[in-house]
């Protein structure tokens, strides 16, 4: 039934030639890109830091069980289980890992969705547009030949679980003083059972006709990357509470400069300091530190800089 879907689609959208190919393309892209991570991360510097701060905890909780998942289930892509399915050529590329469940809609669940929630009172159309968009990602995902039907209402179900729990973690480590160090300390130790289970862990025997699609090794990767960003997350978070303490910023000049000084050091901690690992044969840690140094960067590293150059400007006024 799911493969014939798949097929179904794949007939429309080659009927249409690539107009709506390249238009699903796009909204695929822009719910696995920088533009989306960048919302959650300019709320947290400058607008409201418990609201960004659930937003990115949410995406953290996501990507690492839904990466943790594909690799317990190991389910191939519908092009390696049946030959029939053609999936649109510029979609390829960013289907990396196994198929359930999807990544990209996860992803966009757990912002958007997060996001949606935190603002409902506020805005009543925030819950209806994070919705609409969530499923327009998920669809995409239908509609470009590189997810069956299961494998997004899995991502959305991530999705949603990792809104809740952000909102209960970051509640439940809130009331309690010495519960964030707590929960820090857990996210270490999940962390390095998880990468060493997805490093032992024994995988599906592959026939010779997936062995051509399937790189074990490769398909493991963004596992550590999620796991490093899983891990930065919680650990960043109890740094700045303890060492920073940060506040909003108070004006759009103050904000400007902000996320110009953010998406330096994420850009440089992403990077840059990881570029010594590229060369070498070791692509579970590079990934691993990818994920890792970008959550330090934006939830420790920023709000620290933003804290230092502020009071070194208000020092100068003075």
């Amino acid at each position: 039934m799911d493969i014939e879907y798949l097929l179904f689609l794949q007939g429309v959208r080659e009927l249409l030639s690539h107009v709506l190919g390249t238009f699903f393309m796009l909204v695929s892209d822009l719910a696995n890109s920088a533009v989306l991570i960048s919302i959650p991360c300019f709320i947290y510097w400058c607008f409201d830091k418990r609201r960004g701060t659930v937003t990115l905890f949410s995406f953290a909780l996501g990507s690492f069980t839904t990466t943790l998942v594909k690799v317990i289930t190991c389910v191939p892509r519908p092009w390696m289980r049946d030959p029939r399915i053609e999936p649109f050529d510029d979609a390829i590329e960013s289907a990396t890992g196994y198929s359930v469940p999807s990544g990209h809609t996860q992803a966009s669940a757990s912002i958007l969705g997060s996001l949606g929630w935190e603002y409902r009172k506020k805005y009543r159309w925030a819950i209806p547009l994070s919705c609409l968009l969530v499923f327009l990602v998920a669809f995409s995902r239908n509609f470009l030949g590189v997810h069956t039907p299961q494998d997004v209402v899995g991502g959305m179900l991530v999705g949603a679980l990792s809104v809740m729990a952000a909102e209960y973690v970051l509640d439940w480590a809130e009331d309690t003083p010495g519960r964030d160090a707590i929960l820090a300390v857990a996210a270490c130790v999940i962390t390095i059972v998880s990468c060493l289970f997805v490093a032992l862990k024994p995988y599906p025997e592959l026939s010779e006709a997936l062995e051509e699609f399937i790189d074990v090794r490769e398909m493991a990767l963004d596992c550590y990357q999620a796991s490093g960003l899983f891990a930065g997350a919680f650990i960043s978070w109890w740094a700045e509470r303890r060492y920073v303490g940060f506040e909003v910023a108070e004006n759009n000049r103050q904000r400007l400069v902000r996320i110009l000084v953010g998406v330096l050091l994420l850009v440089v901690f992403r990077y840059v300091l990881t570029m010594p690992l590229k060369g070498l044969d070791v692509p579970e840690l590079y990934d691993f530190l990818k994920g890792f140094l970008s959550t330090i960067a934006i939830v420790f590293v920023a709000p620290w800089a933003f804290t230092e150059l502020e009071m070194s400007m208000n020092g100068a006024a003075d």
